[in-house]
């Protein structure tokens, strides 16, 4: 059964840019805030339920994304398996439309009231959503393109009518 940080890690492993190191699970490890026993436990994970594959062609030992499943269940099945959860207005880290990238790229404006992920010496006060993986909270101030998916993510998940639907295809463009 997936857990919620295999999303992560799958889509850590989406694209890697030739001018990266070659990933390893420690590495794949401290860019997504597990240990390496878990790390490979989410790889295994997300190859048996089909989000990552091996490529046989390659000498690459670490798997890569499958890009269609990852995207058929970002888009369709994510948001039944782990919906949002709203809470109070707290202080945070702005998540779904209330990512100023996100909210540009999708051309929608800032809601009134920004959806956070709770975190108390948070930037923005507004209503808070559970994220995916809690650790997430400490990873994206500094992986911004981490932020950029999981906020896609999150306005799937907030089941929000048009602008989950703008999601849907900004998630369908980044995976082609």
């Amino acid at each position: 059964m997936l857990k919620p940080h295999d999303i992560i890690v799958a889509l850590k492993l989406i694209r890697p840019s030739p001018d990266a190191e070659v990933p390893t699970y420690a590495r794949l490890a401290s860019g997504v805030g597990l240990s390496a026993s878990e790390a490979h436990a989410a790889v295994e994970r997300g190859l048996r339920a089909g989000l990552l594959r091996k490529d046989p062609l390659s000498e690459r030992t670490m798997p890569m994304a499958n890009l269609t499943a990852l995207r058929e269940f970002l888009v369709h099945g994510l948001k039944y398996v782990w919906p949002a959860e709203r809470g109070a207005v707290a202080r945070g880290i702005p998540t779904a439309t209330s990512v100023s990238t996100i909210a540009a790229v999708l051309n929608v404006p800032a809601p009134a009231m920004p959806h956070v992920w709770p975190k108390p010496d948070g930037t923005v006060r507004g209503e808070t959503i559970e994220p995916l993986y809690p650790r997430v909270v400490s990873l994206c101030p500094s992986d911004p393109e981490l932020h950029e998916w999981l906020a896609l993510i999150d306005i799937i998940r907030l089941k929000a009518g048009r602008e989950a639907a703008l999601a849907a295809n900004e998630i369908e463009r980044r995976l082609q």
